[in-house]
């Protein structure tokens, strides 16, 4: 049954959602790698029962303050007496939430978030609303927050340790798994991206995929759709985004990575005949998955054309591991038919090709051989870190060589010099160039320097006019993510002249020349990506 306090409190500022069959246009935006953005407190779900707030002003006495969620909204609310002029009630929201307090079970003890500042969220989707009271009504904005934890055995630290460093507080609490679970007396706080961008072309990063899922037009509450079905969206719409092919918590993409997607209505709207374009927008992003939610409440992708990155390795543990092999898959996204699934509760995604295998190959003890020009056979390649099934192609001719080289491991992806001009633009220093070098004896180098290291008898490597660069590394790590990515390394052999080697792991025999950049790897939280 409803309290008196909270009956009150819908009374003052309810907000009355649109309940209609529309749905959110189609969206092209950076996903994410967490649920909530929260690295070290991911797990905890908030008791709104466990609200403290700062005391009120001299001469007034309340009772203890109750919180609720309304919509993307936290207030909380207290009956009071005293006061001149009196005052019998106290509402708080916003900056007057600063120095509130919650507690929220951790790892067998207790985490106790502060609110230290509130602002006006800065919307994802254009143009970002003023948090007046008629705009927070109308729910076209909402506050967020800047949080600190602290258990007892640890000082204060940012919950957001990425993105804007702000959070939204966002009704129900998780599982473990990634399940959104239906329990109003709970809430999370998601932390926001951050515009890494311009005003004009903006490039939000970091946080988590909550608070993008809530800006994209999916929040947990209702809208456009009723309560149930809004949930069932934000539920898809975090797998989705998190490239969660199992539907079990664990990410299968680096955080900003560009996709595209819509809803249902938008799919079949843009599909004549019934069945999906291969190919959206002017830079080519490609069907990737038709995600849905069962009656069951599982989301898993009902096809998938394509993985987020197809070379970096995935944490998805799927029992079957043919469920996300897209070679392997008994129906393609392209035959699906889509035209009768208007209304169904699905989500169709679309991302770009990013990334190539870089593969190492040995013949003899020292011919050593680091290249993404290989070709895959399918039929005899389990998949993951397993390279039996590559050979090297460098003439990229589609045709294994004929030749004496064998796999020897996957390095990592390498981001293609295919890369669209304004992703390499927005990453700026971040990434650079990793070029193709040889010499007239079939020796071949990868460095980071288009002089080939002044090695002597190296020159580019040129193939297809591709200016001889094999693709683009990361130039840097952020010192501060609890994250990795992977050194990739120029070693050279000590008594044997025009030797080299570039891979993650030293040659035997080989001596370390010095590192060139870094390749990702999943699970990683760096603050940018892509």
């Amino acid at each position: 049954m409803m309290t008196t306090w909270r009956r009150g409190l819908l009374g003052t500022v309810m907000l009355t959602a649109a309940v209609a069959n529309a749905e959110p246009p189609p969206t092209n935006s950076a996903q994410g790698t967490q649920l909530h953005g929260t690295g070290r407190f991911e797990s905890i779900n908030i008791p709104l029962a466990s609200v403290a707030v700062p005391d009120p002003p001299a001469g007034v006495t309340c009772a203890p303050a109750k919180a609720l969620t309304l919509s993307g909204r936290i207030i909380t609310g207290q009956s009071c007496s005293g006061g001149n002029p009196p005052v019998t009630a106290r509402f708080l929201e916003g900056p007057s939430l600063v120095k509130a307090t919650f507690q929220a079970p951790f790892e067998g003890r207790t985490v106790k978030l502060v609110i230290e500042e509130a602002r006006c969220h800065e919307d994802i989707t254009p143009p970002t609303a003023e948090c007046t009271p008629e705009n927070l009504y109308a729910g076209k904005a909402r506050w967020e927050y800047r949080v600190t934890a602290s258990t007892e055995d640890k000082r204060p630290e940012p919950l957001c340790p990425t993105g804007s460093g702000f959070a939204l507080p966002v009704p129900h609490a998780w599982s473990a798994g990634g399940d959104l679970l239906r329990n109003p007396d709970y809430f999370t706080f998601a932390c926001a991206p951050k515009n890494e961008g311009s005003a004009s072309q903006p490039f939000f990063v970091g946080g988590g995929v909550i608070a993008k899922c809530v800006d994209w037009g999916y929040p947990p509450w209702a809208t456009e759709y009723p309560e149930s079905q809004a949930m069932a969206y934000h539920h898809l719409c975090t797998r989705m985004a998190m490239a969660d092919y199992c539907g079990e918590g664990r990410s299968n993409t680096l955080d900003g990575t560009p996709i595209s997607f819509r809803g249902a209505q938008a799919a079949v709207a843009m599909s004549p005949g019934g069945h999906l374009p291969k190919t959206v927008g002017t830079e080519g992003y490609a069907l990737e998955a038709v995600w849905e939610r069962t009656e069951c409440g599982e989301v898993r992708p009902l096809c998938l054309g394509k993985t987020r990155w197809d070379t970096l390795s995935l944490e998805a543990t799927c029992v079957n591991r043919a469920l996300i092999q897209p070679s392997r898959m008994q129906r393609s996204c392209e035959e699906l038919n889509v035209s009768t699934l208007g209304g169904e509760t699905l989500l169709v995604s679309y991302s770009l090709f990013i990334d190539r295998a870089l593969v190492g190959f040995k013949s003899g003890d020292t011919n050593y051989l680091t290249t993404t020009a290989v070709t895959v056979d399918i039929q005899n390649h389990p998949g993951g870190a397993d390279v039996s099934g590559y050979s090297p192609d460098l003439d990229g001719n589609g045709v294994a060589d004929t030749s004496s080289l064998v796999a020897l491991r996957m390095e990592g992806p390498l981001l293609t010099p295919k890369l669209p001009e304004n992703i390499r633009k927005r990453m700026g220093a971040l990434i650079k160039p990793l070029y193709r070098c040889a010499n007239i004896y079939g020796r071949y180098l990868l460095t980071d320097t288009s002089t080939c290291d002044g090695a002597a008898g190296f020159s580019l490597k040129m193939v297809n006019g591709d200016q001889g660069i094999e693709g683009f590394l990361y130039s840097a790590v952020d010192s501060d993510s609890p994250g990795q990515r992977r050194p990739l390394k120029l070693w050279k052999h000590p008594q044997r002249l025009g030797t080299f080697a570039t891979s993650t792991q030293a040659p035997d025999g080989f001596v370390l020349v010095r590192e060139l950049g870094y390749l990702p790897a999943v699970g990683q939280l760096p603050g940018r990506d892509l």
